[in-house]
């Protein structure tokens, strides 16, 4: 089994082209504060499926963030997913002074997340690919000793 970051590189890396779609939008709050523009990608690769929100853009005070990437647990439907329910992934938000965020899901989890998809549809120009309409909210907690806080990732699409 590959290790979790290069799965989910991998699969970002094989998401179909999908240009930035303007219903795809974020805040951060917290530890850390901005807004964001992302493009998501929701997609089968190799027999399993995908959730990939990439952002399209650096947010001002923050120097890095990737607001998520998921394996799903089969094909993607119309329901609300938590994080015991996902498969594999992650998000993380990097602040100032160092601190890193994240919530995780691999052999063990930290944090939380809930993924609503409100509607699903076969995307007919990307073959394996899938329309998504609903939200996502991570709470990302710091990683290392002697951080505190956390930081909320809210995505609309």
């Amino acid at each position: 089994m590959k290790p979790l970051a290069a799965l989910l590189l991998a699969a970002a890396l094989a998401s179909p082209a999908v240009a930035g779609d303007p219903a795809c939008k974020g805040t951060i709050s917290g530890a850390a504060r901005g807004t964001f523009t992302c493009k998501l990608g929701v997609f089968e690769k190799d027999g399993s499926h995908y959730l990939v929100i990439e952002p399209l853009g650096p947010v001002e005070g923050i120097p890095g963030y990737w607001p998520g990437s998921f394996e799903l647990p089969g094909k993607p439907e119309a329901r609300r997913y938590t994080l015991d329910q996902l498969v594999a992934g992650r998000a993380s938000v990097g602040v100032e002074g160092g601190a890193l965020y994240s919530a995780t899901k691999t052999s063990s989890q930290r944090g939380e997340v809930t993924l609503e998809f409100r509607s699903v549809k076969p995307d007919r120009g990307a073959p394996g690919s899938f329309r998504v309409r609903g939200s996502y909210r991570a709470r990302l907690l710091p990683v290392g000793a002697g951080k505190s806080g956390e930081v909320l990732l809210d995505v609309t699409f």
